[in-house]
């Protein structure tokens, strides 16, 4: 249990005011946060490729936030670094095309993403960010290729929808020199704090991407399911979330996995 080790190594820290164990949750659920981190989704992706086997996808996702008082705005730098294992004939997440059927399973990395977003300074419980996103061409291996060299435009808005929800809202396009890659992500997301349970959530937090060149059938990715998280605060200034939970794609290009076991591992930085 992850967990459980980490709370045996390092001290939980007490009560000083507001519960930092829910304000650590809270800044993660907010992808406008000016925060250290680093996040990583790793999916067990079920019945994917020629064989239906089961795939791995694991983004780690290092963050960090910058304020820039004077000029009234902030920051925030994030990159997106995908690292696959993917039997023939697969579709990959970060979509394009697909492991080439009758493939050995691959490992390796994929095209990493840059995605920087700015965002006005305000009080306001509702706040929007945008900027650039850029793809650079990293792959080990021609058959886990992304978008290779390219760019398109990103942006989130972050609010409450009550005191215990908390949404976001991530969309963007990024096009490619792959094969002229160009697809379309919106990543919803949606936070359930439970209030008697401090540091405990549910949520929705999956990417669904549509692919311009696809042929039609195969464009659409719909993710839907639920995950639980716990967050753990540590007097070092650390914190630990952890989210483990199940979606099944409604609808999916040939060769994509009919559903994934997805286990969130985040860490904040002091």
């Amino acid at each position: 249990c992850v967990l459980c080790g980490l709370a045996l190594v390092l001290p939980a820290t007490e009560s000083f005011g507001e519960d930092p164990a829910e304000k650590m949750a809270r800044q993660l659920q907010d992808p406008l946060a000016n925060i250290k981190a680093v996040l990583t989704d790793n999916d067990f992706l079920f019945k994917s490729g020629d064989e239906e086997e089961t795939g791995f996808s694991s983004n780690i996702q290092p963050l960090k936030g910058f304020a820039f008082e004077d000029q009234g705005f902030n920051l925030m730098v994030r990159g997106v670094i995908p690292v696959l294992g993917m039997p023939g004939g697969a579709q990959k997440s970060i979509l394009g095309e697909p492991v080439p059927s009758g493939e050995d399973r691959v490992w390796g990395l994929s095209d990493i993403q840059l995605q920087t977003f700015f965002s006005p300074r305000s009080d306001s419980s509702w706040k929007w960010g945008v900027g650039p996103m850029v793809s650079l061409r990293t792959r080990t291996n021609s058959d886990l290729a992304g978008a290779g060299w390219g760019a398109g435009p990103i942006g989130v808005i972050v609010g409450s929808l009550s005191e215990n929800v908390g949404t976001a809202i991530l969309g963007g396009h990024l096009w490619g020199n792959e094969d002229g890659f160009s697809t379309t992500i919106l990543q919803p997301m949606f936070f359930y704090n439970i209030p008697w349970a401090k540091g405990w959530e549910i949520q929705y937090n999956n990417t669904i991407t549509y692919d311009w060149n696809a042929e039609s059938g195969n464009r659409w990715t719909i993710p839907l399911g639920l995950g639980v998280g716990k967050t753990l605060a540590f007097e070092s200034g650390w914190g630990l979330n952890a989210v483990l939970g199940f979606y099944y794609n409604a609808e999916k290009p040939q060769g994509a996995a009919d559903g994934m076991l997805r286990l969130s591992l985040n860490f904040i930085l002091p």
